[in-house]
């Protein structure tokens, strides 16, 4: 079972929403370029996905 499983899993109790989870970890380090280009991209991807 993967961690980000265990973790939704364990808030919602909801097997489905859990597997269909993703984890995304952001850190102090990053800047703010980089979470500009994260979030680009990120929306990007749930647009043609969704």
């Amino acid at each position: 079972m993967e961690p980000s499983f265990r973790a939704v899993y364990a808030v919602s109790r909801d097997r489905k929403n859990a597997l269909n989870s993703w984890c995304i970890s952001l850190s102090h380090p990053m800047t703010e370029d980089e979470l500009d280009e994260f979030e680009r991209i990120f929306n990007k991807l749930y647009l043609e996905f969704t």
